[in-house]
């Protein structure tokens, strides 16, 4: 059976090949979707859920009173709070290999994002000193810094240059892309800008989290009547705002996604049906030497599933690739690009799909041959 299914895959091989390649370039684009799609949508660290970050509730681009950090750890259920400020800057040059995130952060900071790694020289030496920073050891070892190094960040939101020493490296398991930032001491920009008293957003550790929608409710409500209203969400819905900016990300995505499955479908579904007609007689042949429907649609059903498969295998492959090359060049724009990879839920899902396109396009023209009569298939020579 396997013979005759390779024999009549190989007996029009432009054909076939044309076919296993339109299966890959569709499978390489939706792996492609995916893995971008997963990168946009990256909430950080697996603990996420005991994570809640406040903001100001007209956008992110509005910043928050110092003086609310008190206020949000009064909360029941909040064992921590860090404020954060997006610094930004210039370092060096805008050559994209120059841009990585600077964030200014307090420093109860390894506090809240307890699955950061990092040593206890490391961050009391970052502790001690007002003008120090930290930096996720893949980015030191792409810059080439080392502990001492000094760095200037001329600053472009804010209008203060910074001169800043690295004391310390970070890594972050299982969330490597977090590594290509750095982080500096929040008083230290509040000092240089004059303490103007304002913090970008506050992230706060809960004690489980079956405390968190408690802990938002609470939390808007307590500043429902202020100048600067606070808008309190999971790390994932804080992610997600950054994809709405683009649109609806997910709509567009699976709108494309769905586009390409069904006219792949199609293509494959007309090519697997051209084929199996041009063999009615040899079919009925078969049948006259013995051959059952059963072994008739398991020849035709497992050649559509090969040419699926093997599709699938090729495009997985290169957009395994291409999503690999992507993310190590944009992330030196943003480094939630470098979570852009082909992940194993990515990869099975899309060789499933291979499959699925298989099934279903061989599905018609097997039980077709496997039902068709001998007597009008050996009529239909010629």
């Amino acid at each position: 059976m396997r013979k005759l299914i390779w024999r009549n895959l190989l007996r029009n091989k432009v054909r076939t090949l044309l076919t296993v390649l339109s299966v890959a370039i569709a499978l390489f684009l939706l792996t492609l979707l995916g893995g971008v799609y997963r990168a946009l949508t990256a909430v950080g660290s697996e603990n996420s859920a005991e994570l809640l970050v406040a903001r100001n509730a007209i956008s992110l681009t509005f910043q928050l009173p110092e003086a609310y950090g008190q206020r949000l750890r009064s909360i029941e259920g909040v064992e921590e709070i860090v404020g954060t400020t997006w610094f930004q800057g210039v370092y060096k040059d805008t050559r994209p290999e120059n841009m990585f995130p600077r964030f200014a952060a307090d420093e109860t900071l390894f506090e809240v994002y307890q699955e950061i790694e990092i040593s206890d020289e490391h961050l009391q030496a970052w502790l001690a000193e007002r003008d120090a920073f930290v930096a996720g050891r893949a980015l030191a070892e792409k810059q080439g810094w080392e502990i001492g190094d000094r760095i200037q960040i001329q600053g472009d939101i804010y209008p203060v240059n910074l001169d800043l020493v690295l004391r310390g490296l970070f890594e972050w398991p299982g969330e490597e892309f977090q590594e290509n930032l750095i982080y500096f001491h929040r008083r230290y920009l509040e000092e240089a800008t004059g303490n103007p008293g304002i913090v970008g957003t506050y992230w706060m550790r809960l004690s489980s989290e079956d405390v968190a929608p408690q802990v938002i409710q609470t939390s808007e409500a307590m500043f429902e009547n202020s100048a600067a209203q606070v808008r309190t969400e999971t790390g994932e819905a804080f992610a997600a705002s950054f994809t709405e900016m683009l649109g609806n990300v997910q709509f567009l995505f699976g709108a494309i996604g769905l586009g390409i499955v069904i006219s792949i479908l199609f293509i494959t579904a007309n090519t697997m049906a051209m084929a199996a007609r041009e063999r009615t007689t040899e079919t009925a042949v078969l049948r006259t030497l013995g051959f059952q429907r059963p072994a008739v649609l398991g020849m035709v059903l497992g050649e559509a599933l090969l040419v699926g498969g093997l599709g699938a295998l090729l495009g997985v492959l290169g957009g395994s690739l291409a999503l690999q090359g992507l993310g190590e060049a944009m992330q030196q724009f943003a480094p939630t690009f470098a979570a852009v990879r082909a992940t194993p839920g990515i990869l099975a899902g899309a060789l499933g799909l291979g499959l699925v396109i298989g099934f279903a396009s061989g599905i018609i023209p097997a039980v077709a041959q496997a039902r068709a009569s001998i007597v009008d298939g050996l009529r239909s020579v010629g």
